[in-house]
This record gives C-alpha cells, sequence and structure tokens, in this order.
C-alpha cells in the first residue's frame, strides 16, 4: 500500500516521517477505526507539532557554543502585564542587536516566556554566540542571567521541548502565552521538508534504516497508529561530525 516519505534536513539532524494518506488510500487498505480528537488529544497534536517546527528552527540556525541564556525578574521588578514585558523583550533585543552590529555578526534568536502560577517570570532565549556575558547582563536590568552553552550534539529537541512547555505554563498562569509558543527572528533558516509518494505495493519500513555517518536518537524514535487509523513511523538521525571539524558557521554562513 503506498505511502508518504517526509525528509527534513535541520543542521546536523534528518528527521524522517512515514505515514498513510486518505489521497493515496481512499480506495482500499487496511486501517484500524477512525477516531475523532478529544479536546486533551488535540491539546497533545498541538504541542507536539510546535515542538517539531521548534527543534527544526533550533537544529537549523545554532550550533555547539550558540548560547541558552535565562533572563530573571527579581521580585519587585516582575511586569505588570504581558504587554509590559513584550515591550521588555523588545528593548533588550535591541540592545543585542546594537551589540553584534559593531562585530557584523548576524544576531539570531528564539526565546519564550515563562510565568509561574506563583508570580515568577523568566525569559528563555537561544541566541548566536556573538554577546559576552558582561554584555548580556548590561542589556538586562531587571535581575540576574544564567548562561549555557549548547552542547556539541545538534539536536535540541529537548530544548525545544522545554520552551514549548514555558509557553503553555505561561498560558495556564495567565490565560494565554506571552507572544507564541515560541518567538523566532526573522532571519533565521527555515529547513525544507522533502515530501515523496512511495507507490506500488509498499508498507512502512520494519527496520530503521542508518547509513554511514550518521547514528540514530533512539528517544525520537515513534511507531504507532494515528487519530486516522493508520500506521506511521517517525525518527531523527544525527551526523557523526568527526572531532576537529570545522564550524558549519561562519559569521552568519
Amino acid at each position: 500500500m503506498p505511502y508518504m516519505r517526509e525528509k527534513c534536513v535541520a543542521g546536523e539532524t534528518a528527521e524522517y516521517r512515514y505515514y498513510y494518506t486518505y489521497r493515496y488510500n481512499n480506495r482500499g487498505g487496511v486501517r484500524n477505526r477512525k477516531e475523532l480528537p478529544t479536546s486533551d488529544s488535540q491539546r497533545n497534536i498541538n504541542r507536539m507539532m510546535a515542538v517539531r517546527e521548534c527543534t527544526r528552527a533550533m537544529n537549523a540556525n545554532f550550533v555547539p557554543g550558540d548560547l541558552y541564556v535565562t533572563f530573571t525578574y527579581r521580585k519587585e521588578e516582575r511586569p505588570l502585564s504581558a504587554e509590559v514585558m513584550k515591550r521588555q523583550i523588545k528593548t533588550l533585543l535591541d540592545k543585542l542587536r546594537r551589540y553584534v552590529k559593531k562585530k557584523n555578526i548576524p544576531l539570531r534568536y528564539i526565546w519564550t516566556a515563562e510565568v509561574g502560577k506563583r508570580g515568577a517570570v523568566h525569559i528563555h532565549m537561544v541566541l548566536t554566540n556573538a554577546i559576552s556575558v558582561k554584555e548580556l547582563q548590561r542589556a538586562w536590568a531587571y535581575g540576574f542571567i544564567k548562561v549555557i552553552p549548547l552542547d556539541d550534539s545538534g539536536q535540541y529537541k529537548k530544548l525545544a521541548e522545554y520552551f514549548v512547555k514555558y509557553s503553555i505554563k505561561t498560558e495556564e498562569s495567565i490565560g494565554h502565552p506571552v507572544g507564541h509558543r515560541y518567538n523566532p527572528s526573522r532571519n533565521l533558516r527555515r529547513p525544507k521538508v522533502e515530501k515523496k509518494a512511495i507507490t506500488g505495493r509498499r508498507k512502512i519500513p520494519d527496520t530503521i534504516p542508518v547509513p554511514n555517518g550518521w547514528y540514530l536518537d533512539k528517544e525520537t524514535v515513534r511507531r504507532g497508529i494515528n487519530s486516522s487509523g493508520y500506521e506511521y513511523l517517525s525518527y531523527t538521525l544525527i551526523r557523526i561530525t568527526p572531532r576537529g571539524a570545522p564550524e558549519r558557521r561562519k559569521n552568519g554562513t
């Protein structure tokens, strides 16, 4: 039975998805009973889609040594509304752009806000490693900062999951997220998704082929039945980068 294969290369990762669609299976084919998604299952689907898109954006645009920064608020400095917080984030980003402009390096970033039910507020941001810790602290007047360099895996799915989790936490605390689930700069690379129909009497592979130079991220393997009653398979491969290999990005390339 024909199926679709999607491939999305983002940085050092290659994400694959295999699934059946009505387009190729509306004239037959065995499937399980279709179930209408509940509100909880639809929210879970939306969350997984947000994580997928955020992961692709992070993997395609950031490399080991780029920065994951948490900007905190002192209790007395916490913003009184989401609009005030968005203005403060805009001011922060304007300052960061001025710092990197002098270095002729484009500023790429993704941020999300975290507002807890007890009132604690944080801004989480992944950004280009072109700004010193001293400059980051100088740009933020409302509390301290925590800076962690990205690891050398090239796979930042867990961080994307945290970003989406923080936005959901914010929505539960104040009724809506601050901005979107994640908020990217306009200059981010957009990885392309290649789709191909695998026709003929075929079925989704039982095993996962791993080519030379890659390894399987076992935590990303998902196989099951979707809401339409058809089987699906998804997983991500990560490129094995030789130690000492040149960085993927120099001056924004």
